[in-house]
């Protein structure tokens, strides 16, 4: 399968390029647009090394892409390992869980084994709650080294970009944005449950880095993203490398 099918809405963006990212498309049908990324990805991967490694985003922009994805059953799904780049720090069945919305739209639907998918630890209830949150990003880091490697890379890493300019859970001038180990905790004053985040050094270490953008909210942090000279704390996004290639993927007409 192509990364991108006869007749599916795709335009060029309205301005230049900017230097940020190596590709920047307005599409009238992102759900789409994102799941012909996410299967050449995947096809690519796995002809060149065998599996295909991805960390999926939270929030509610991926899920319909997640949806594009669960019908197509016959992709090899059995050489796929699924990380996140963030989470809430809920249990696994919490409402607002970016694992159990993923799993519901899309893991429990396809055949990735079990012992392939890694969610972030859920909260035991044991101990004073910012050490426990602490303990579950260290735990979230040594898995990815056990798993990947003390550098673990990762074929794609989808990413979404908040009203807030706040991408992974990684906001605005919070010193995780800063942080040198893989991982890290976050606890925004404007937010309901404390955060666990991958850090600009995980996230970077991606073959393809793909913003998905929905929602006129999130136009003035699109603009300002993309606008921001360099690495800018009040746009967290600047902060985040590709190996390859990063991708804005967006509805916006910007």
């Amino acid at each position: 399968m192509s990364g991108q099918p006869a007749g599916s809405a795709v335009t060029p963006a309205s301005r230049p390029k900017p230097a940020w990212v190596d590709e920047c498309t307005r599409t009238t049908d992102l759900a789409r647009s994102a799941a012909d990324l996410f299967v050449a990805s995947m096809l690519q991967a796995i002809s060149a090394r065998g599996e295909f490694i991805v960390s999926l985003s939270g929030g509610s922009t991926p899920l319909a892409m997640y949806g594009q994805l669960a019908s197509q059953t016959s992709l090899p799904w059995d050489r796929v390992r699924v990380f996140w780049g963030d989470e809430r720090f809920v249990p696994h069945d919490h409402a607002d869980s970016n694992f159990r919305n993923a799993k519901q739209a899309l893991l429990d639907q396809v055949p990735v084994p079990h012992d392939r998918i890694h969610p972030w630890p859920q909260p035991a209830g044991v101990g004073e709650p910012q050490a426990e949150l602490a303990r579950a990003a260290e735990e979230y880091g040594r898995a990815l080294t056990k798993l990947l490697g003390s550098e673990p890379l990762f074929d794609l890493q989808v990413l979404g970009l908040g009203g807030d300019a706040h991408s992974a859970s990684l906001y605005p001038h919070d010193p995780a944005l800063h942080e040198t180990a893989l991982t890290s905790t976050a606890t925004p004053s404007n937010v309901l449950h404390p955060r666990l985040t991958m850090t600009p050094r995980a996230l970077s270490n991606s073959r393809t880095v793909a913003f998905l953008v929905s929602g006129e909210h999130k136009r003035e942090a699109l603009a300002g993203t993309l606008a921001a000279p360099g690495a800018d704390p009040a746009y967290p996004a600047r902060y985040i490398a590709a190996v390859d290639k990063r991708v804005v993927l967006t509805d916006l007409d910007f």
